[in-house]
């Protein structure tokens, strides 16, 4: 679970802005709120960023997608820069390293993760146990005169063997200037470290409107749960729809030219059976080709609505609206985000793009109505809808509001931290108003003016 993220000079953050998941003591919807007596903790399941346009909500989502590229990105090559962006309206942050910062509970135990960066080097980087506020270090970096320091007691909390230890050593040499280090040691199966880097790159889930959890075709063909649970929640939606399913067709039938046709086709010969690949074409259109038994199948992704006879009449996903197919590919990760087994960190940036408003607060509903105190999926999103803001939804600790200072920079605010915010008063119309954060100053735009023309 994601407890805590922090940044500071990135893209729009120019000073640090901290987020918490941590509950205050708020008794509203308590029974959904994650609990474990033997740290203490009490984690929020959902929070909602609010905020105008350019007010860094992207930048929200931005810096964590960053983070994670970084912890993830192994292959970097020593003149390779860090590709950060740090706040360009201020010249001192330009020279200055942007700052990233988690705590994350991982099983029974909170670990403390943080890196700064500059354009070209890793300038600092440090892991802690972190219990109540005492840290226990498990390794930390520090750049100076030009080189990496590390602390001479790093990785001794951790009393490894001698080999795994004399591993560890070696790789902090070896570790380029450019690269974190939990980067640099992923896959060599170090317990901790290993949890940690994995954290990143299993439990942490970024989705943008562009991009998808898991392609809902994958799921039509492995899951029959899966299946199910999207034709009700289509139903329901009201949508229309009353199944969707996979119709085999005719290779003819890809938009594709013949070459590219040919080099999929020796790509799947040449793999194993079951292969499969996911093919979009230019008007929405949905393909799946695979390989079965030594046969290539191609399927095409068609939905179903009851005519006015009580019939039967398919249609190509392409004809729906914009609107159901972002529905459709929301599903796997609200599918995933129900299960009680899982333990994912959902972060979806414009979860209300092209949904309707109803329909927006009915999957987060049903996301919450799962929550249990023994629940540690989380579901993190910005919005531009303002009907979400409902203390029947959520909690004044859930919501939170990005809004653009003078000199633009964005600030990050709680609405838990204005004070007179009663648990009956309608937040909705005091945000409207302007009364805490995140709405845009929009004035009229400026009216054309004509030009005179001289006659010749």
């Amino acid at each position: 679970m994601l407890i805590n993220f922090r940044v500071k000079n990135f893209l729009s953050f120019m000073d640090e802005v901290e987020f918490t998941a941590l509950a205050t003591l708020e008794r509203q919807h308590r029974e959904r709120i994650f609990s474990t007596a033997s740290l203490g903790l009490k984690v929020l399941p959902v929070a909602a960023f609010f905020g105008g346009n350019g007010s860094g909500k992207s930048n929200l989502f931005k810096a964590l997608k960053y983070a994670r590229r970084m912890v993830l990105q192994a292959s970097n090559k020593p003149e390779d820069g860090t590709e950060r962006e740090p706040f360009r309206l201020d010249p001192d942050c330009l020279t200055a390293p942007s700052e990233f910062g988690f705590d994350i509970l991982l099983g029974d135990q909170v670990y403390r993760y943080a890196f700064s960066v500059s354009d070209e080097f890793v300038e600092s980087e440090s892991l802690c146990f972190l219990n109540g506020d005492r840290e226990r270090t498990i390794f930390k970096r520090e750049r100076q005169s030009g080189q990496d320091g590390w602390t001479s007691t790093s990785f001794d909390i951790l009393k490894l063997p001698k080999e795994e230890r004399e591993f560890l050593g070696f790789k902090t040499r070896d570790t380029l200037p450019n690269q974190l280090f939990l980067a640099a040691i992923r896959g060599r199966k170090i317990p901790v470290l290993e949890a940690v880097a994995n954290w990143f790159r299993t439990r942490l889930v970024l989705l943008d409107p562009q991009s998808e959890f898991r392609a809902v075709e994958v799921g039509l063909l492995k899951a029959d749960n899966f299946k199910s649970y999207c034709v009700a929640s289509l139903m329901r939606a009201g949508t229309g729809i009353s199944h969707i399913q996979t119709t085999p067709v005719d290779l003819d039938s890809i938009p594709m030219d013949e070459e590219s046709k040919a080099k999929m086709l020796k790509h799947l010969e040449a793999g194993k059976d079951d292969g499969i690949l996911l093919l979009r074409g230019p008007s929405r259109s949905r393909f799946i080709v695979r390989r079965q038994a030594g046969v290539i199948e191609v399927l095409r992704i068609t939905t179903d609505h009851q005519g006015v006879d009580g019939g039967k009449v398919s249609f190509e996903l392409s004809s729906e609206s914009d609107g159901t197919e972002r529905l459709i590919d929301l599903l796997p990760a609200f599918y995933e985000l129900t299960s009680a087994e899982t333990d994912r960190v959902f972060f979806i940036d414009e979860l209300d793009r092209s949904l309707h408003t109803h329909l927006t607060r009915g999957l987060i509903e049903s996301y919450l109505a799962t929550r249990t105190p023994a629940s540690r999926t989380q579901l993190f999103f910005t919005t531009h809808d303002p009907l979400l803001l409902d203390q029947d939804l959520l909690r004044r600790d859930e919501v939170w509001f990005l809004d653009k200072q003078e000199n633009g920079h964005s600030k990050l605010t709680a609405l838990s931290d204005f004070k007179g915010v009663r648990y009956d008063k309608n937040i909705r119309k005091n945000y409207l108003l302007g009364r805490f954060a995140g709405v845009p100053a929009m004035r009229s735009l400026p009216r054309r003016v004509e030009e005179v023309v001289s006659p010749q």
